[in-house]
């Protein structure tokens, strides 16, 4: 169940008047001591105890075991303290796995985001001089939003929370923005006839970045002699009158009812209070806390302002909640999105509920990645790496049977390195027919079973800083065809005939041409008939040699094209031969012998001898197929004559049948 911001201060209200106050020691960092889990939060101290809480371990003497967050899988959180629980030291080491290294521990927002940063860089945290921790981090709690553009990080609001400003003497009861961008500028000392003694979070707070944007100010801005001290620890802050230091509203909150460790409780004995403070536009001052049932609880209008009222963060990796991303981390998701169906562990009825014990509010838009509901999109929070996303890729795309083979060369190289390959295929009408990502090893993917018409496919290389330009492929999707061809040995002189069948897949009749080449030559085309089968004529003058014929379908609506090759044998053509002669002739005249060479297709050439035995007696040559030889003078006598046909480039060799020349 969502429920809306009133819903859960009452919540709040009714989880702290039910007894959460307790006097056992505190304790944090994954309990007991030694204990690993999946899912490791390190950063921002003003949402720490309440993700301990959520983590299940014991916050302030009471353990949380029972409503520990945990994914469908069974994942739990490990949420790591900015500072060393019980001695406060901020240069303690923590230690997140089993077998990974001991690093410093992250103090605050900035730290946390840099150690997610550089837990997926593998560089070194907090600088070249500390740890390799590539693996360590898998979130980081901020109560800031981003420090850097881009889309590496995702900012997945979990709760709202508010700053105040917490304060000591009477005089600083109510203050103005105007008063407490000069109080931190420098330029205003008193207030009331009381002198001012303005303190800062640390470097790299959540809370310090979010108070000096709203009162005016940056870091180079804010006045050198305000003191820094640890966030969110009134008792350290609050030791004189006068003094006044920005404060998580929720973090107050949780000390003094005694749900959250106590770093403030002495301080609000002796007077420390959030001041109340006009916000921009209105006439009076709005107080961040009210008392139900003598227990602090939210005030909504200031948590809503939208100028002291802020959302606190789990930063995630954008690519380990995208389902569709080869670095999807399921468990992750579970614990931390809200999206469609799918609530966020950290979104549930029994989280909300602690969540409100711990001063905070709770918003329908829990556990949205929606920029449009809250979510912030940032870039790694790392001075000194390229911050460029990949070129486009080299593409090809081959269309295949209710396919598309995709097929890329890697973009040139950049700063950080490319980890994966997203390829998204749309329709005409612009709806996603799917997308895929690939690892950064691949260089192609096919896509299949799509249904016909035109697509669009683009394929983007990513890197840590996210996914970079997109290479673009446009076509349209048909079934696939299969070509078969056949041609008989063919004698020269005769039309070579290739038989041709196309058939379709997913019975689709081919339809269209077919075209027959040898090299880039056309020997012939011919229309398909409706079984899909032609037979191709090619000309009868081919020469005599084996050909390598290309048979090309050139597709349809519905169909590909496809091609084969076969290979045609054009045989010299077999000729006749016919002899026309005297049977007689007298010894002393030279008989003349008229030779006849056919053969079906062409007229033949070259050369006819006349035998006798094996003996040439004479030659000649033919023209328009025939030949009239003169003999030499025979003597007296029967001769026994045949001719022969010497044949040619594309007629074969051919001897006549026998005559018979009676010499007298």
């Amino acid at each position: 169940m969502r429920r809306t911001r009133s819903t859960a201060v009452l919540v709040a209200a009714a989880v702290v008047s039910g007894g959460l106050v307790l006097t056992s020691p505190a304790y944090a960092d994954p309990t007991p001591a030694g204990t690993y889990r999946q899912l490791v939060g390190v950063g921002s101290d003003t949402t720490q105890d309440v993700m301990n809480a959520l983590a299940g371990d014991t916050v302030n003497g009471k353990s949380y075991a029972g409503t520990a967050v945990k994914s469908a899988d069974g994942a739990g959180i490990a949420s790591y303290d900015a500072i060393e629980p019980g001695t406060g030291s901020t240069s303690s080491t923590i230690k997140t796995r089993s077998d990974g290294p001991s690093f410093l521990r992250p103090n605050g927002s900035g730290k946390g985001r840099l150690a997610l940063s550089e837990s997926l860089t593998g560089d070194k945290y907090p600088d070249s001089a500390g740890a390799s921790i590539k693996g360590q981090v898998d979130f980081a709690r901020s109560s800031a939003t981003p420090s850097t553009s881009g889309t590496a990080l995702t900012y997945i609001p979990f709760a709202r929370d508010a700053v105040g400003v917490a304060v000591k003497g009477s005089a600083l009861d109510t203050l103005t923005v105007d008063q407490l961008h000069d109080i931190y500028s420098g330029s205003l000392t008193q207030v009331g006839g009381q002198t001012v003694h303005p303190k800062i979070p640390q470097s790299g707070s959540g809370t310090r970045k979010f108070f000096l944007s709203a009162i005016g100010l940056t870091d180079a801005t804010l006045s050198p002699n305000v003191p820094t001290v640890q966030e969110n620890q009134g008792d350290a802050a609050l030791t004189e009158d006068g003094a006044l230091v920005p404060f998580s509203v929720g973090s107050w909150i949780a000390q003094v009812n005694g749900v959250a460790p106590d770093y403030t409780k002495d301080a609000a004995a002796a007077g420390g209070h959030l001041a109340a403070v006009r916000l921009p536009g209105d006439s009076g001052a709005t107080t961040p806390v009210t008392t139900v049932n003598g227990k602090l609880s939210p005030v909504t209008a200031y948590y809503e302002n939208s100028t002291f009222g802020r959302d606190v963060y789990n930063v995630v990796p954008s690519r380990a909640i995208d389902p569709t991303s080869i670095f999807f981390d399921k468990d992750l998701y579970d614990v931390f999105v809200t999206s469609g169906s799918h609530t966020a562990e950290l979104a549930s009825d029994a989280a909300e509920q602690v969540i409100a014990a711990f001063g905070f509010v709770n918003e329908p838009y829990n556990g949205s990645t929606s920029v449009a509901r809250h979510a912030k999109l940032g870039g790694l929070e790392e001075s000194g790496i390229d911050t460029s996303t990949p070129a486009a890729p080299g593409l090809k795309a081959t269309l295949g049977d209710a396919s598309v083979k995709l097929t890329w060369t890697a973009p040139a190289a950049t700063g950080l390195p490319v980890t994966d390959y997203r390829l998204t295929l749309t329709r005409s009408d612009g709806s996603v027919a799917a997308v895929k990502d690939v690892p950064a090893t691949t260089t192609s993917y096919t896509f299949g079973d799509l249904a016909l018409g035109g697509c669009t496919a683009t394929v983007s290389a990513a890197n840590l800083n996210g996914t970079g330009a997109a290479a673009s492929w446009t076509g349209t999707v048909k079934y696939g065809s299969t070509t078969t061809a056949s041609a008989p040995k063919t004698a020269y002189g005769k039309a070579p005939k290739v038989a041709v069948t196309v058939t379709g897949t997913h019975g689709v009749v081919p339809t269209g041409t077919v075209t027959v080449k040898e090299g880039s030559t056309t020997l012939g085309t011919g229309t398909l008939n409706s079984s899909g089968k032609v037979t191709v004529s090619l000309s009868n003058h081919l020469k005599v040699a084996t050909h390598t014929l290309t048979v090309s379908y050139g597709g349809n609506g519905k169909l590909l094209a496809s091609k084969t090759s076969v290979r045609l044998t054009v045989t010299k053509a077999t000729p006749t031969v016919t002899t026309s002669a005297p049977t007689t002739v007298s010894h002393t005249a030279h008989a003349k012998v008229t030779v006849k060479v056919a053969a079906t297709g062409t007229t033949p050439t070259g050369t006819v001898r006349i035998y006798e035995g094996t003996r040439v007696i004479a030659t000649g040559t033919l023209s328009g197929g025939k030949v009239t030889v003169t003999l030499p003078l025979l003597s007296r006598g029967s001769h026994t004559l045949h001719a022969f046909y010497a044949g040619s480039s594309t007629v074969s060799a051919k001897s006549g049948a026998n005559f018979t020349v009676k010499s007298t």
